[in-house]
């Protein structure tokens, strides 16, 4: 596996369909970007339609119910948690009316059923 220094992180923005930034890590932004349509389910039309942009691994967010931290701070977690298995990884999202990112620290409110 490459070092980890030579990891970046790629903020891949979609406001279009499901409106979320994705900061998705990984050693190329080309892998980043394709990882991401295959797991998302984004066809190849949509691919041209990404906000693609290099963030920093040491900037600090704020992840809903874990506080501050950053991509990096992220990367040395995931990697050290058994079901880690290689990159590329998201280490967090927001959606485009959060103010606030969310990762899987972050506790979802489940709906009430309806009948």
């Amino acid at each position: 596996m490459k070092n980890f220094k030579e990891l970046k992180a790629y903020a891949i923005s979609d406001d279009f369909k499901f409106h979320v930034t994705e900061v998705v890590i990984s050693h190329s932004k080309d892998v980043a970007l394709y990882w991401l349509r295959d797991q998302a389910g984004y066809t190849n039309e949509e691919m041209s339609k990404f906000k693609v942009r290099e963030v920093p691994l040491d900037k600090r967010v704020y992840v809903k119910d874990y506080g501050e931290t950053s991509a990096q701070e992220m990367i040395e977690e995931v990697v050290r948690s058994e079901a880690f298995r290689s990159f590329p990884i998201v280490v967090f999202s927001r959606k485009v009316e959060d103010d606030y990112y969310e990762n899987w620290h972050s506790h979802y409110e489940l709906e009430e059923p309806t009948d």
